[in-house]
């Protein structure tokens, strides 16, 4: 785990836009480059360092994927309910004895995709002047 890659996910987890993301580790590499010791020598741990940057509303990848996987998880159980009220028709019989287990699937299927997403997401250099 590279410590850009550490801190580029701590600050999409404080919703930073990425475009500052992309400036914060441009000047990681800038100072890494002046000084030649290492990113975490010199800011401290990347959880530590991105702390200092205030926290924004920004919804990223991953809190997207996870919020759709929550979402169709509880649409499936609320199919298997009204399947039950109003056409009498028992979800069990096509999923098996563990009405719950669909859902429970999807949603951590979406919770480990949204991390990630976020987690893997290469940060877009910023374009430099020629």
């Amino acid at each position: 785990m590279s410590y850009e890659r550490n801190l580029a996910f701590n600050l999409r987890v404080r919703g930073l836009p990425e475009s500052e993301i992309a400036e914060v580790l441009d000047e990681v590499r800038a100072h890494q480059a002046a000084s030649g010791s290492s990113a975490a020598a010199e800011f401290g741990p990347a959880e530590e360092y991105a702390k200092q940057f205030p926290k924004g509303k920004r919804r990223t990848a991953g809190k997207t994927i996870t919020s759709v996987g929550a979402a169709l998880a509880l649409a499936y159980l609320l199919l298997a309910v009204l399947l039950v009220l109003l056409f009498k028709i028992d979800i069990r019989d096509f999923v098996g004895p563990i009405t719950l287990m669909p859902a429970a699937v999807v949603i951590l299927a979406s919770i480990l995709a949204g991390f990630l997403t976020d987690y893997f997401k290469p940060v877009q250099r910023l374009r430099t002047a020629n």
